[in-house]
Order: structure tokens, then C-alpha cells, then sequence
């Protein structure tokens, strides 16, 4: 699985690519609590295999990750990468 992390504040945002069950996930915690995970989103899921879908996601909770988090996503899906962890913002 690839973890990206960013954190500004009392957000944290994980994104990434689990290889084993192939597809790509996105969880949001503001304060230290779960404000969103797309296991619990029915257009998401674990179906959801458009990582650019988070963008729009996270707007919504008022969110701006960088670009290059969801590019970073996108690379470690197109070439299938585990065992890996990028930070960004504060975390970096």
C-alpha cells in the first residue's frame, strides 16, 4: 500500500494505492476525527479507481491537498506501488 499524508492544522489527509486489494482510498480527519473515508461513501468504496474523484471530495470539506499529492496517487496506481510513504504539508 502507498500512503501519501497531508497535514495543515488539524487536517490530515491520507491518500494512496493498496496493491493487494487494487484500488485507491482517501480518509480526511479534522480534530482527530474521521470526517471522511471512502469506505464509507457509496460512489467510492472500494470501487472508486479515479483518484482525481477525491479532488472534489475534499473541496467540498474544504480541503486543498497539493497537486502533486493526486498526481503521486495517480503514478502509484498506474505502476501498481506498495510499501511506500510520502509527506506533505506539515508532515513533511
Amino acid at each position: 500500500m502507498s500512503q501519501h499524508i497531508f497535514k495543515r492544522g488539524l487536517v490530515e489527509v491520507r491518500m494512496g494505492y493498496d496493491r493487494p486489494l487494487d484500488y485507491v482510498f482517501c480518509t480526511v480527519e479534522i480534530n482527530g476525527e474521521m470526517e471522511y473515508s471512502n469506505l464509507g461513501d457509496e460512489n467510492a468504496g472500494t470501487d472508486c479507481q479515479d483518484v482525481m474523484y477525491y479532488r472534489d471530495v475534499l473541496r467540498k470539506l474544504g480541503v486543498d491537498v497539493p497537486e502533486d499529492m493526486l498526481v503521486g496517487v495517480a503514478e502509484d496506481q498506474a505502476n501498481c506501488v506498495g510499501n511506500k510513504v510520502k509527506l506533505y504539508g506539515e508532515a513533511s
